[in-house]
């Protein structure tokens, strides 16, 4: 799945997890999720904290030294350091999840999802582990299963980035063919978080696409003001204005692009 969210899941899986719940659920034929327990995916509170042994407070460091790691793509050290911290502590959420990242790096995807469900098992209703799993589940063209998820981290009511699943379940929605819904996902996410860029730059592009380039280039505007120049906000730029006839602002867009980003692929793709 084509996301620019993906390199924050990993920073985002350290601030810790939802409190557990109930089972969730019910799946189709092929055993993928089709429906989620809303209640069970928004419960909070619901079950006392303990103070952690020093069996797991070691566990969480292998854990937070394992994400580190892969977050600056040293795997073979992060793969380490996250066997550890399962073998001290198997019942770990988090962990399982991170490992999922790990293994989907590592070009394991079966291994991924087990650790994912294995993830979701401990910790039902923790929205983190929901969102990157339906990031998965959309990766494997599994569109259903993994809007259930979305929706599932939407419904937390302590999920602090709402607005990234929504754009998530917006990216997924259009690669199913369900345009309508992404648009309305994409409204959604940049109302409820306009600081937020992805979704006016999402919503620009589809403007475009569905033949819209004055809408596009309104929600072009408004991605430029929170996010400044970006290769990808100046290559639109360039299309959108290239649409409505303002070939002297889609000049300055390109020239914008080749003398501020010279090496970036949308650069190259100019020459």
């Amino acid at each position: 799945m084509r996301n620019p969210l993906l390199s924050c899941l990993v920073v985002v899986l350290l601030g810790g997890c939802a409190n557990r719940g109930a089972g969730l659920g019910t799946h189709d034929a092929s055993g993928g999720e089709l429906a989620i327990n809303v209640e069970a995916c928004s419960r909070v509170g619901d079950q006392p904290r303990h103070k952690p042994s020093k069996q797991q407070r070691l566990a969480d460091l292998h854990m937070a030294l394992g994400a580190g790691y892969l977050q600056e793509g040293v795997l073979e050290v992060a793969l380490t350091e996250l066997e550890e911290s399962l073998a001290l502590n198997p019942r770990s959420a988090p962990a399982h999840a991170t490992m999922a990242l790990l293994q989907l790096r590592l070009n394991k995807p079966q291994i991924a999802e087990q650790h994912y469900r294995k993830a979701l098992a401990l910790d039902p209703s923790d929205p983190e582990i929901h969102n990157n799993y339906g990031v998965y589940l959309c990766g494997q063209d599994r569109w259903q299963a993994a809007d259930a998820h979305f929706r599932c981290a939407i419904a937390n009511p302590l999920y602090r980035t709402p607005a990234m699943a929504y754009s998530n379940a917006a990216e997924c929605s259009m690669q199913g063919g369900d345009t309508g819904r992404a648009e309305i996902d994409l409204r959604t996410a940049a109302q409820i978080d306009p600081s937020f860029p992805t979704p006016s730059l999402m919503l620009a592009r589809l403007n475009l696409d569905q033949g819209n380039a004055a809408a596009a280039r309104t929600h072009l505007m408004r991605y430029m003001r929170h996010a400044g120049q970006t290769p990808a906000g100046l290559e639109l730029g360039i299309k959108i204005e290239t649409s409505l006839g303002d070939l002297d602002r889609a000049a300055s867009y390109r020239m914008l692009l080749k003398n501020r980003f010279p090496d970036s692929r949308e650069a190259q793709e100019l020459h």
